[in-house]
């Protein structure tokens, strides 16, 4: 036993450096980011966007984006193009999310949500999606990776499709 401990010690040293944290944050966190956002106008790029209305936050568009940052994180790599060559209809379409509108916004290296959003805010397309009124749902996910990127954000911003409505029985 006391030849064991040592190594046993040695081994719980070692434990924080190979355990990766969860990049992921809490989705009230998100929400509440995401619509304070777009309560105010925003300038993405030469365009000033009005203020838009709250999004919701969807377990099904959240479930999208945690698969492909799984995806992106497995690839090393940032690409609107899936590794089947899928788009971001495709995606949601086998989430089963029935969409009207979508757009998606990636990231790969921010440590935080703030630091994924100022890169987002940054870009003048990335800026579009978060202000687009059409939006009316979102899901994000982080996913941390051994690559060089390290983490890898995602987040899937959408208007589901109105269902038609029934017609009465003739």
């Amino acid at each position: 036993m006391r030849a064991l401990l040592p190594l046993l010690l040695g081994l719980t040293a070692l434990a924080p450096a190979v355990a990766q944290q969860s990049c992921q944050p809490d989705a009230a966190a998100v929400q509440a980011m995401l619509n304070a956002l777009r309560t105010q106008p925003q300038a993405c790029g030469e365009r000033v966007w009005p203020a838009v209305a709250a999004l919701r936050a969807s377990t099904v568009l959240a479930d999208s984006a945690r698969r492909y940052a799984e995806e992106l994180a497995a690839r090393d790599r940032i690409d609107h193009v899936g590794a089947a060559g899928t788009s971001l209809r495709t995606r949601l379409r086998e989430a089963g999310y029935l969409m009207r509108s979508a757009g998606e916004n990636l990231a790969g290296g921010p440590e935080t949500l703030d630091e994924a959003m100022a890169q987002w805010l940054a870009s003048p397309a990335h800026c579009e999606n978060l202000m687009a009124v059409d939006f009316q749902e979102f899901g994000l996910a982080c996913v941390t990776g051994p690559g060089r990127l390290q983490r890898y954000w995602v987040l899937h911003l959408a208007a589901p499709a109105t269902r038609p409505k029934s017609s009465p029985d003739r």
